[in-house]
């Protein structure tokens, strides 16, 4: 089966050096910065991990994209837990799955999922609550069981002990380089103040990398999504005061306003007189038995998939479209070659608007199945169908499909902001200065883009320029003198605190 999308009709490939990995004794072969899952997964491995307790199988996409992605973590390398959707490959690692024994494929332990019901949460505090000595070792038997607390190899521990790259202030920090943050960080350097632009992936864009479909810019014209960031993130690493830091994660936001940032090259501490939240936001996975079978996958995993990667997420899908952004998943996938057993729409019919299901999909006699709901998906190492029926009642359909893809809709990825909120030194009692607008919070702090609530990318390309033009005129209640950080186009920390190509 060979899932590599050759001709695409919207996006090139971005990668195209091929290079060669070992995987639990294999050869295998991936695109050099492609995710590493990905690669497995394009190469028909379908089980990267087990669950820690009942080892129920996991694949790609099941909560990819949310902040703590359990589904995919793999050992890299001798490193212990490794996400593998967020991991770019380079060619030479040593990967192995985990969680399994004796393997991931055939796990013996996937046995106790047969006795769930008699080892629920918190059952071992039950069971020996009149021996806690007992309860101790229960737990250290689960931990084993669970494959966690493993010795990691001599390279990973000196990668702990990496010199830390200083601290720094900064004007501005920008927390994601999606396309609010982007507009952000653009519109306040043309304001004046110097802006470290902070972003996870590889490559600034954010989910729009993902988008085949036009977006409105600020200049009014629509061009594809992926084109629309990668002209913001080219304009973004040429700006003279605008440092990119790509690959690298805000580790959090604490007393002091201070942001430490974990980079390819070490610890950066950041200490911003203004903070831009505009982390985007994730997909909702939907509550249904059998919701964790490999092959039931979140949409914005599988728009990266095919748009990003070039990879199909399977042969046969069911698209489980619960709002708009399905149903263009749904022309998207068909587009690239998947074969749709089905879209799915689990709303009632009165809630669902007219002419919501593509013509192009209607033309290719696609099943259409509005007003309903979902029952389970049926599978073990794989789904093999979706069992659907109508919410008023009806004759059961049961789809053929090695891939169910769910929409149910996107939710804020707002964790740094709450963390500050349990501190208690930030409200999340923010205001709009217009309908619409970017959301505002005290202290030269702003919200923007999917963090904010708003999953119209035109609107958060806005709403992201409009924050950074705000935060450029807010003056911080410090005088103190700042240390810049250097400008830079490639945007990552030297060892010296500077920036390095």
């Amino acid at each position: 089966m060979n899932l590599r999308i050759t001709t695409h009709p919207s996006a090139r490939p971005a990668r195209s050096r091929r290079v060669a990995f070992t995987f639990e004794g294999r050869t295998l072969h991936g695109y050099e910065g492609e995710p590493i899952a990905t690669a497995l997964h394009a190469a028909g491995v379908r089980v990267l991990s087990r669950s820690f307790k009942y080892h129920r199988p996991r694949g790609i996409g099941l909560t990819c994209g949310t902040p703590s992605c359990p589904g995919c973590q793999l050992t890299v390398d001798g490193q212990y837990g490794v996400p593998g959707c967020a991991t770019p490959l380079r060619g030479g690692e040593s990967v192995r799955r985990e969680r399994a024994w004796p393997g991931a494929g055939w796990d013996l332990l996937g046995a106790i999922d047969r006795f769930s019901a008699l080892v629920p949460a918190g059952f071992q505090f039950r069971l020996f609550r009149r021996s806690p000595r007992s309860a101790h070792l229960a737990e250290r038997l689960m931990g084993v069981i669970a494959g966690g607390g493993r010795t990691v190899a001599a390279g990973v521990a000196a990668r702990a002990l990496r010199p830390g790259l200083g601290e720094r202030r900064t004007p501005l920090a920008v927390v994601g380089a999606g396309v609010a943050g982007l507009a952000a960080a653009l519109a306040a350097a043309e304001s004046g103040l110097e802006v470290v632009l902070v972003d996870q992936g590889d490559e600034p864009g954010g989910a729009l990398r993902a988008e085949t479909r036009h977006v409105r810019g600020l200049d009014g014209v629509e061009v594809p999504g992926f084109r629309l960031v990668a002209g913001l993130a080219a304009q973004a690493r040429k700006h003279a005061s605008i440092t990119v830091l790509t690959a690298s994660t805000a580790l959090g936001w604490y007393e002091g306003g201070v942001l430490p940032v974990d980079t390819p090259d070490g610890l950066l501490v950041l200490r911003p007189d203004r903070l831009l939240v505009a982390t985007g936001d994730y997909d909702v996975p939907m509550p249904f038995p059998g919701n964790d079978i490999p092959g039931v996958m979140l949409a914005g995993p599988v728009q990266r998939l095919i748009n990003v990667d070039h990879v199909r997420p399977g042969e046969r899908a069911v698209v489980v479209a619960a709002e708009p952004y399905g149903y263009g998943l749904a022309e998207q996938l068909h587009a690239v070659g998947v074969v749709l057993a089905a879209v799915v729409d689990p709303r009632p019919e009165r809630e669902i608007p007219a002419g919501a299901f593509p013509e192009a999909l209607s033309a290719a006699r696609v099943p259409y199945l509005p007003g309903h709901a979902v029952r389970e998906a049926v599978g073990h190492r794989g789904v093999r169908r979706l069992v659907v029926a109508p919410r008023d009642g009806g004759l059961v359909v049961r789809p053929a499909c090695d891939t169910v893809v769910v929409a149910a809709g996107r939710r804020p990825a707002e964790e740094l902001l709450l963390q500050r909120l349990y501190h208690g030194d930030v409200t999340l009692d923010v205001t709009r200065d217009e309908a619409g607008g970017p959301y505002s919070l005290p202290g030269g702090v702003a919200v923007a883009g999917g963090a904010a609530g708003t999953t119209d990318p035109a609107a958060a390309l806005a709403h992201g320029a409009e924050a950074g033009r705000r935060l450029s005129r807010w003056k911080p209640e410090s005088d103190l003198p700042l240390t810049p950080l250097s400008p830079g186009a490639a945007g990552r920390p030297s060892p010296s605190g500077g920036t390095s190509d």
